[in-house]
């Protein structure tokens, strides 16, 4: 069986901001583990400005999409690998 080349997220009940950071997040390995201000300078994200992207994250914490890690620096996310089957696999 071939393995999936990216994980598409169903559109269902997120906002565009937020299928684009869970996307992201889930794709891109070096930005699973990320505070805001990492994620919010990504290129793939540059159509969304600061604040939306920080509000998508929250909104996603919440939703149980992202984990909030407290560190001495600030607060990091991480992508809940338990939703991941909530999620498509593309394989194209």
């Amino acid at each position: 069986m071939p393995n999936p080349k990216a994980i598409d997220v169903p559109k269902i009940g997120f906002s565009d901001a937020e299928v684009a950071v869970l996307h992201t997040m889930m794709n891109h390995e070096d930005t699973d583990y990320s505070t805001v201000d990492e994620v919010s300078r990504l290129d793939t994200l540059s159509a969304f400005y600061y604040e939306v992207i920080r509000d998508a994250m929250a909104n996603l914490n919440r939703r149980g999409f992202l984990l909030e890690v407290k560190k001495p620096y600030g607060i990091v996310y991480a992508v809940n690998k338990l939703r991941i089957p909530n999620m498509m696999f593309n394989y194209s």
